[in-house]
């Protein structure tokens, strides 16, 4: 087939002050395994959102990665 892009999924988890950083690291580590054990590969990013520094450093890991698209877990 020609014309169809190669994905390369990246997730990153997004935590607000209502959910400890722990929960939401934990909650994406369960959607990758889901995610492999149905066949799907996902590039965890590690650094959890918090704020604008958090979120810039993660675009850096996905960018790093060479991931073109983007799962944000909330």
């Amino acid at each position: 087939m020609k014309n169809v892009p190669v994905v390369k999924l990246g997730i990153v988890a997004v935590s607000r002050d209502c959910f400890p950083i722990t929960l939401s690291e934990k909650r994406r580590g369960a959607v990758v395994r889901a995610a492999e054990m149905s066949g799907t590969k996902l590039v965890e990013i590690k650094t959890t959102v918090e704020n604008e520094k958090d979120a810039m450093k993660a675009l850096a890991e996905l960018n790093s990665a060479e991931c073109n698209a983007l799962v944000v877990y909330l």
